[in-house]
């Protein structure tokens, strides 16, 4: 078993204190410090933030891909093949991507983050298809809600039948996008759909996905079931259900910051001429939001719950003191009360930290 230093160190005290109170011989001591090995570096969280940071990377050049119609028309142009032949060859390079990631996975299932990497490029291969479709002669007076609802069904189904954590997410990606292109182009001239602006939207959308996660959690917890016999898809729910709460809360709360900003205004003119000050209930809702999610979070030990309400609190609370203060305060005092501030923070960080550390070393 490999582990890190203040995991091993831990573990040495317990040890060492179960020998002293004679729990266990000097044997089977030695034989537990031998069970575990030391890594001084974590190649685990290197491994995640390496493949996260070339899918971002590969995620943002396709989509100034998709988004560049010139770019696109020129890209036919120098293949010089039509549009259609190009989705069709696409697709079978998605599909190939796929399967490719099957085998591999089934041949390799230990290499679980280069395993979901490897269906990125399947994503990918899927999205050019899309786009190419858009550019034929069939499809070139479609509205683009059109295509992101196809991404996400496809999306959709892939993810949940490859039980595919990555093409899930970026289904639920794709809903969004979706959602808010179909219901600006139903909004349009007026910008508001059924009286809301697009963030407002933003938090019907993370409200929708936190109550798939909901539904997802519901099959994860039905025990008797799984008991029973229960068909496979009740765990593909159960493992594509963090994700989607993960999604559903960041959806939600970035809404409801950007709801604290700009309310329900669609206009930049009308917009600029609202004092802040006016946008103070919602920035309330969006703190309460936040409170809500902490209490959660501290009361049922649910970690996810518990670093997003304390991080967009913190995102919410120097928002406002930049709205109110920036043009009413010396900048000298304005950044010195804000490095004051993180100081705090980092003090009181710091103290939780030793307390939780000394409590650690007391259980063990």
């Amino acid at each position: 078993m490999k582990i890190n230093k203040r995991q091993a160190k831990t573990l040495n005290e317990a040890i060492s204190q179960w020998e002293k109170d004679k729990r266990i011989t000097t044997d089977t001591a030695e034989s537990l410090r031998n069970s575990y090995e030391v890594v001084g570096f974590d190649w685990k969280l290197l491994a995640v933030y390496s493949f996260w940071i070339a899918i971002t990377c590969f995620v943002i050049s396709i989509g100034v891909l998709l988004a560049d119609d010139y770019l696109m028309a020129l890209l036919a142009t120098l293949i010089d093949t039509p549009a259609s032949v190009l989705s069709v060859i696409s697709a079978g390079l998605a599909a190939a991507s796929f399967a490719f990631g099957v085998k591999r996975r089934h041949r390799y299932p230990e290499k679980y983050f280069s395993n979901e990497a490897m269906y990125f490029f399947g994503v990918l291969w899927t999205a050019v298809s899309i786009g190419f479709l858009r550019e034929t002669a069939w499809f070139t007076d479609t509205h683009i809600a059109f295509f992101l609802l196809a991404l996400t069904v496809i999306y959709s189904v892939i993810g949940f039948r490859l039980s595919s954590m990555l093409v899930w997410i970026f289904a639920l990606l794709s809903f969004a996008a979706w959602v808010l292109e179909q219901t600006s182009y139903f909004a349009e001239p007026s910008d508001y759909f059924m009286g809301l602006n697009m963030p407002w939207r933003l938090v019907v959308i993370g409200l929708i996905v936190l109550a798939v996660a909901w539904f997802f959690a519901k099959h994860k917890t039905a025990e008797a079931d799984i008991a029973a016999g229960t068909p496979a898809a009740t765990n593909r729910f159960a493992y594509l259900q963090e994700p989607t709460r993960f999604i559903g809360l960041f959806y939600l709360l970035f809404a409801l910051w950007l709801v604290s900003l700009f309310g329900n205004h669609s206009n930049a003119a009308t917009w600029s001429k609202v004092s802040q000050v006016s946008f103070l209930p919602w920035a309330i809702l969006s703190g309460l939001a936040c409170l809500g999610l902490l209490y959660h979070g501290i009361k049922h030990a649910d970690k996810l719950t518990r670093s997003f309400g304390i991080t967009f609190l913190l995102i919410n609370l120097y928002t406002r003191y930049f709205e109110y203060f920036w043009d009413a305060m010396h900048k000298t005092v304005f950044f010195a009360l804000l490095a004051l501030s993180f100081w705090l923070i980092g003090t009181k960080a710091e103290k939780l930290w030793q307390l939780s550390h000394i409590k650690e070393n007391e259980d063990s």
